[in-house]
C-alpha cells in the first residue's frame, strides 16, 4: 500500500559536491536549506541582505552588488528599503556600510560560485507611493506610505531574466537552482497567496525551459508528497523540523553528487559526537579533534570550525 504520492525529481546534471561554492538567496526556506548545507560542511553564503521574498528585490540587489551601486540614496535613517532589517544600523552611515559590506560579499561569492539557489516567496509587492519604487521590506513603516500589488507575469519574467543576465555575465559557468517556497503568505489572503504562487511557479518553469537552470520542487514535496498538518510548525504555515529534514533528504538525492554520501555520514557522526556532553571532557575533546582532523584530511574543502 502507498501512503504518499512521491514527487519525481530529475537529478541535477551539474550536481553539488564538496568542491562546490554555493550562494543562497530568498525566503526563509533558503535559510533552511542553507543551514543544512552549513551543518554538513559545504561552502556557502546565505542571504547576506537578510530574508528576501520577491524576485524584483532579489534582482535589484544582485545587480547593485555586482556593479557596486549602493549609495546614500539607498538608505533611510536606520534601515534600507532594499534589504531586510538584518542590514539596519544606528544611523544612515551604518546602514550604508552594512549594505556595501553585504554587496561586496555577494559580488565576491557570485563571481566564484558554482551554484546559486534562489527561493521565491511571493509575487505580491509593496511600492512607495512617493516614487513607485518596489521595496524588499516595509520595516513596519505606516501602511499609508505604500501601494500593494501583484507583479505581472512579464515583470516576474524580466526579474528572473535580469538575474540570469547579470550573474552569467559575471560568472558564465554558474548553475542556477530555483525553488518555490512552500510557506503560505496568509496575510495576503489564501486565494491571493495561491495566485502569487501560481505566477511564480509558471515563470520559474518558463525560465528553466529557456536556460540550463534547474527547478527543485520543494513546494510540491510539501504540498503533494507530505500533505499533512503534522509537517507544519505551530503557525500552520511554516514547515516544521521534520518536513525540513525530509525536503533536505530529497534535495540530497537529486542535487548532491553521489560521491558526497560517505562524507555526509562522517560529518553527521562528528556533529553528533560534538553535541554529546561526556563526563571525561578531555578525552572527548581529543576524540573530537582527531575526528575533525581526519575529516579535513580526507576532504580539504570541507568547512567545519
Amino acid at each position: 500500500m502507498k501512503f504518499t504520492t512521491p514527487v519525481e525529481i530529475s537529478p541535477l546534471e551539474k550536481s553539488i559536491d564538496y568542491d562546490s561554492s554555493i550562494v543562497l538567496l530568498g525566503s526563509c526556506f533558503s535559510q533552511n536549506i542553507g543551514d543544512q548545507l552549513s551543518y554538513f560542511g559545504f561552502q556557502n553564503l546565505i542571504n547576506p541582505f537578510g530574508t528576501l521574498f520577491n524576485p524584483h528585490s532579489m534582482a535589484t540587489l544582485i545587480e547593485k552588488s555586482l556593479k557596486n551601486e549602493f549609495t546614500a540614496k539607498d538608505v533611510q535613517e536606520r534601515f534600507s528599503y532594499f534589504a531586510h532589517s538584518d542590514i539596519s544600523g544606528a544611523n544612515a552611515d551604518d546602514v550604508l556600510t552594512n549594505l556595501k559590506d553585504a554587496g561586496r560579499k555577494l559580488k565576491h561569492r557570485l563571481k566564484t560560485a558554482s551554484h546559486l539557489i534562489i527561493t521565491l516567496g511571493t509575487a505580491w509587492v509593496y511600492e512607495l507611493k512617493e516614487n513607485g519604487e518596489i521595496v524588499a521590506n516595509c520595516h513596519q513603516q505606516p501602511q499609508k506610505l505604500f501601494n500593494k500589488r501583484l507583479l505581472e507575469l512579464e515583470e516576474l519574467t524580466a526579474s528572473l531574466q535580469g538575474i540570469e543576465n547579470v550573474t552569467k555575465s559575471a560568472n558564465p559557468d554558474l548553475q542556477i537552482i530555483y525553488t518555490l517556497s512552500p510557506v503560505r503568505h496568509t496575510k495576503d489572503g489564501m486565494v491571493e497567496n495561491t495566485r502569487s504562487k501560481a505566477r511564480l511557479h509558471e515563470v520559474i518553469l518558463q525560465q528553466c525551459e529557456r536556460s540550463n537552470s534547474y527547478y527543485f520542487p520543494a513546494y510540491e514535496i510539501l504540498m503533494d508528497e507530505l500533505r499533512d498538518y503534522r509537517f507544519y510548525a505551530q503557525d500552520m504555515l511554516h514547515p516544521n523540523a521534520t518536513a525540513v529534514d525530509y525536503v533536505w533528504l530529497r534535495f540530497r538525492e537529486s542535487v548532491l553528487h553521489q560521491k558526497t554520501a560517505t562524507t555526509l555520514k562522517a560529518v553527521e557522526s562528528y556533529r553528533k559526537l560534538a553535541a554529546h556532553r561526556p563526563k571525561n571532557t578531555k578525552a572527548h575533546q581529543e576524540q573530537l579533534e582527531k575526528s575533525l582532523s581526519i575529516l579535513k584530511e580526507q576532504n580539504p574543502q570541507i568547512h567545519i570550525a
